[in-house]
């Protein structure tokens, strides 16, 4: 489970990165869209920095209640981002089966995060 873990914290880290490049390389924001572009930027960034601390994790031990909230907060939003989706798909009619890929991969990776790192019954306890 942690080599698939840290296999989709790559992926999920690069596709992130390439949608923060995405968001932050457009010519003009309305003042409409600013809280829709701090949400992107909020949720790329943080699927980067537990992509790094899954990376972390699997070479030295980490603090112990971070793996988990951190899987967690994966599969909140990668369920968040496939309902998401499949909303923007029925109501507008125009469904990114990309993000939706993207949406099933985070939920994966929290969730092999979640059970990778549980084997070590010691690092996933509260000291």
């Amino acid at each position: 489970m942690k080599t698939i873990s840290l296999f989709l914290a790559l992926i999920n880290s690069i596709v992130a990165g390439l949608l923060l490049a995405l968001t932050l390389s457009t010519m003009g924001i309305r003042v409409g869209e600013i809280p829709w572009f701090v949400a992107k930027f909020l949720a790329g960034a943080s699927v980067i920095l537990i992509g790094l601390l899954t990376w972390v994790a699997c070479a030295r031990a980490v603090t112990p209640g971070i793996l988990p909230i951190a899987g967690l907060c994966l599969v909140i939003l990668g369920a968040a981002t496939l309902v998401w989706t499949f909303q923007r798909g029925l109501f507008t009619g125009a469904m990114e089966y990309s993000m939706a890929f993207f949406g099933g991969s985070l939920l994966v990776q929290g969730m092999t995060s979640l059970l990778g790192f549980a084997s070590d019954s010691r690092s996933m306890a509260a000291s």
